[in-house]
């Protein structure tokens, strides 16, 4: 009796065992990755150019802090950050009633000055023909020609005064000198400012210039006329270029290295000054692994590619290069004669099986 009730047990205990087993089989199958099927390409190499990763910051053309030149209160403003004017365009007006009735005075004695100078030049060419004619002394004739250069002084002088007062009263308009964008305003109306006042920021964003800091062994490839590609981190996935124009003539004791500057155009508006650019200036050219532009698939930490790997894809991260056309060069990470999938979908991940590879 006992031999069977055991026997029951082990033969409840082996079946109980055997489910299990074959619910951890199922489990682990369905955790298992996918197989999927890909298209893939064999890698092969171009000749491409080489560059070198540099870095560079985006300056306006032009930048200027219009100061006010003259003192007043700010009576009304005539601009926004981010505003576009033209040359002389009207940016703020100080009060100018003092400044007006000062160049009026000014004007005034100017005139009155010049009318003096007109009846005294009259005397001395009056004293002229006398001291020819004999009719006056010599003594006579030299106090008459000292008055009249006297009063010509005095009126050179009022002139000075009065362009002195038309430039015053010119400065409380305060107009932009080159055409731009307000990058800043710097007042508000009503503030009173003195003639050292900050008034606007003027910009000029198109061309930008691109600062670029060339490391002492690489200025050989960093000269006049130079294409270089850059990319800024406010405008994820897009490339620019610009071309090296300025190029330095010191390299910097401290930290072994040049600044050049490149020209960008910037008619699109896309970049800002003050943006940092990573650059790749060109150094050559060289048979780099090139793979096409659709086989890549952008993650935080870069760029990446599934190689497929005994049967299995291996996701991989990679250094680009230079674009050529449809295809992408290489730097770090594939070499030729790997097989990358040409276009992977959503749904294929690392260590995924391959189904069928073509």
């Amino acid at each position: 009796m006992n031999q069977g009730r055991t026997s029951l047990i082990a033969a409840v205990l082996v079946l109980a065992g055997c489910g299990k087993d074959a619910k951890s089989e199922a489990i682990v199958a369905s955790a298992a990755p996918k197989a999927v099927q890909v298209d893939t390409i064999t890698v092969e190499e171009r000749s491409a150019p080489t560059t070198l990763g540099i870095t560079g910051t985006l300056e306006a053309e032009r930048r200027a802090d219009l100061a006010a030149n003259a003192a007043g209160r700010v009576v009304r403003t005539f601009v926004e950050r981010g505003d576009r004017v033209k040359a002389g365009a009207l940016v703020a007006q100080l009060d100018s009633r003092a400044a007006a009735l000062t160049e009026r005075e000014a004007q005034a004695n100017a005139k009155s000055i010049a009318e003096q100078l007109a009846a005294v030049r009259a005397d001395c060419a009056r004293y002229d023909s006398l001291l020819a004619k004999g009719a006056i002394t010599q003594q006579e004739y030299d106090r008459q020609a000292s008055q009249c250069r006297t009063q010509a002084a005095s009126e050179e002088a009022a002139r000075a005064r009065s362009a002195e007062a038309v430039r015053v009263l010119s400065d409380t308009a305060i107009r932009a000198p080159f055409a731009g964008v307000i990058g800043e305003r710097h007042v508000t109306m009503g503030e009173y400012v003195q003639a050292n006042t900050k008034v606007v920021t003027l910009l000029v964003d198109d061309p930008l210039r691109l600062a670029l800091t060339v490391p002492a062994p690489a200025i050989a490839y960093a000269h006049e006329g130079v294409v270089v590609d850059f990319t800024v981190l406010e405008r994820p996935g897009s490339t620019f270029q610009a071309t090296i124009k300025y190029v330095g003539r010191e390299i910097r004791a401290m930290t072994r290295d040049m600044v050049d500057e490149a020209i960008v155009d910037n008619h699109e508006g896309l970049l800002l000054p003050g943006m940092f650019a990573t650059v790749q200036l060109p150094t050559g050219v060289t048979a780099q692994p090139v793979v096409p532009k659709t086989s890549l698939r952008e993650t935080d930490s870069g760029p990446t590619v599934f190689v497929v790997v005994e049967g299995r894809v291996e996701q991989r991260a990679i250094h680009t290069g230079v674009t050529l056309g449809d295809v992408i060069a290489v730097k770090e990470g594939l070499k030729k004669g790997d097989r990358v999938v040409a276009l992977p979908s959503r749904d294929i991940v690392d260590g995924a099986q391959i189904a069928q590879a073509k």
